[in-house]
């Protein structure tokens, strides 16, 4: 049984969302110092050094898990990803990415639809939001996918852009039209 104090270890079709490990630092590295990842991201700096991958591992490790869930994704055995949720007691959010060799296979819809089960279902939330940066439309259309409504636009900093403005697109999905959308079995 998970509580709100142990890691919400997740499973889906052909992944497992977990808990980080130490054994992820190579994989962490290589994949947010790839700027073509780390380019639509706004907390991730550029270069991504090593000693970022062990803040990034060491502060996923230490959230308190009723508040911020940092999850690895793994595919077959390896790491490819992180998903994280936050704010779980306020106004909750999702960020996530992905190695870029596994873009376009459908493992976020996958990965973020068996958390948004879990924060809808388990958690009993009403609401998620996240943000987008506008020259993303691959991240918009897994957005979409899974529900989410467009609420607005705003200015967000990328960091690894040297904390250049971007426009972001904001989004939200509630338990409700998520479950609904789900239970219809229209996500592919």
């Amino acid at each position: 049984m998970t509580t709100l104090n142990t890691f919400p270890a997740l499973r889906s079709e052909r992944l497992v969302l977990r808990e980080m490990r130490e054994t992820d630092l190579e994989k962490l590295c290589a994949y947010l110092g790839d700027f073509e990842v780390s380019k639509s991201l706004s907390s991730q700096p550029h270069p991504f050094l090593e000693t970022d991958g062990r803040d990034y591992i060491e502060q996923a490790l230490a959230n308190n898990t009723a508040e911020n869930v940092t999850w690895a994704i793994e595919l077959d055995g390896q790491f490819i990803g992180g998903l994280k949720a936050k704010e779980l007691q306020g106004a909750a959010s999702v960020g996530y990415w992905l190695g870029q060799e596994y873009w376009g296979k459908g493992l976020m819809s996958e990965a973020l639809r068996a958390v948004l089960t879990y924060l809808f279902e388990d958690r009993e939330l009403f609401v998620v939001r996240t943000g987008v940066f506008k020259e993303n439309p691959a991240s918009l259309r897994v957005l979409t996918k899974l529900g989410f409504k467009i609420t607005g636009e705003a200015k967000h900093v990328c960091r690894a852009r040297g904390n250049v403005e971007l426009d972001e697109i904001q989004l939200q999905v509630t338990g409700n039209d998520f479950l609904r959308l789900t239970n219809s079995d229209v996500i592919s």
